[in-house]
C-alpha cells in the first residue's frame, strides 16, 4: 500500500496516546481497520500496552518490588514477554488501515530493542497512515528511519483535543490517495 507516516511528538503528559486512542475510535467509527500498539500510563510509573487489532490488553511493567526478568530501560522495569508479544504483532500483522506505534524511544533507536519491528512496520508501509509516537528530542533520529515523506505534528495543551480530528482527516486522505480518489 507504501502508507503515509505522521510523526507525532510532543511533551511528555501532553496527550500524544490519548489522541491515538481517540483517532482510532473515529476510525472504527467509519469501518477502518485498526492496527499497532498504544502504551497506556496506569498509576505511577506503570504502563499497559493496548493491542489496537484485537483490544487485547497487556502489562509493559513489572511491578516494583516483583522479582524477575526484566529490561531496564530508564525508570522503567520492562516485562520481556511483553516486547516479545507487541514485536510478533507487527511481525504478522493483520490488514490495516490506520497503523500506530506507541511510543518509540531510545531502547528502539539505541538497541533495536523495544517496538523494533514497529520501526520496520512502518518501513514496509503496509497502510494507509502511519502513526508513529516519538519524544520531541528522538524526532530527527525516527524521521532518519521512516520515508522520506514522513510529516512531524506537534502535540501541545492548546491543540492536543484536535489532533483526532486532523489524524482521521489524514487517515482519510490517504485512503482517497491510495484508492484512486474512493474512499
Amino acid at each position: 500500500m507504501n502508507g503515509e507516516v505522521i510523526i507525532l511528538t510532543g511533551a511528555r503528559g501532553v496527550g500524544k496516546s490519548t489522541a491515538c486512542l481517540k483517532t482510532v475510535t473515529l476510525a472504527r467509527g467509519r469501518g477502518y481497520t485498526c492496527g499497532g500498539l498504544i502504551t497506556l500510563r496506569r498509576f505511577g510509573d506503570a504502563r499497559e500496552v493496548l493491542d489496537l487489532y484485537s483490544g487485547t490488553f497487556r502489562p509493559l511493567t513489572a511491578l516494583p518490588g516483583v522479582a524477575g526478568e526484566v529490561v531496564v530501560q530508564g525508570r522503567f522495569r520492562l516485562l520481556p514477554g511483553t516486547l516479545d508479544w507487541g514485536n510478533a504483532l507487527f511481525n504478522d500483522p493483520p490488514p490495516r488501515h490506520l497503523l500506530v506505534v506507541d511510543e518509540l524511544g531510545p531502547l528502539e533507536l539505541e538497541q533495536q530493542a523495544g517496538w523494533w519491528r514497529g520501526v520496520e512496520a512502518l518501513q514496509r508501509g503496509d497502510f494507509a497512515l502511519g502513526v508513529a509516537v516519538v519524544r520531541p528530542e528522538l524526532v530527527a533520529q525516527v524521521s532518519a528511519l521512516l520515508p522520506k515523506s514522513a510529516t512531524v505534528l506537534i502535540a501541545t495543551p492548546t491543540n492536543r483535543d484536535g489532533l483526532p480530528r486532523r489524524l482521521m482527516a489524514a487517515l482519510e486522505a490517504a485512503m482517497k490517495r491510495h484508492s484512486g480518489g474512493a474512499a
